[in-house]
């Protein structure tokens, strides 16, 4: 994280939760979340411009070396503020 905050910030994100995980309520028994993020960004496209900048590229190896597994979930807000 203390890699990509950084760069969240530049794309215009905001870290709205992060939280502990833990087995499913409704799912799949053997999944298990350890942690949660709930990242806002100004736009999809501000997103996918972060995820495909050279500043991001250069630290993605580490993401995916520390982690067993991950989604990255764009949702637009249809209600609510």
């Amino acid at each position: 994280m203390a890699h990509t905050m950084p760069l969240v910030a530049v794309a215009g994100g905001t870290l709205r939760f992060a939280g502990e995980g833990g087995s499913n309520l409704i799912g799949p028994s053997e999944e298990r979340w350890d942690l949660v993020l709930l990242i806002s960004y100004p736009s999809v496209a501000a997103l996918m411009g972060m995820l495909q900048s050279p500043d991001y590229l250069a630290g993605s190896g580490h993401r995916t070396a520390a982690v067993e597994d991950s989604r990255l979930l764009p949702i637009v807000e249809t209600m609510g503020g």
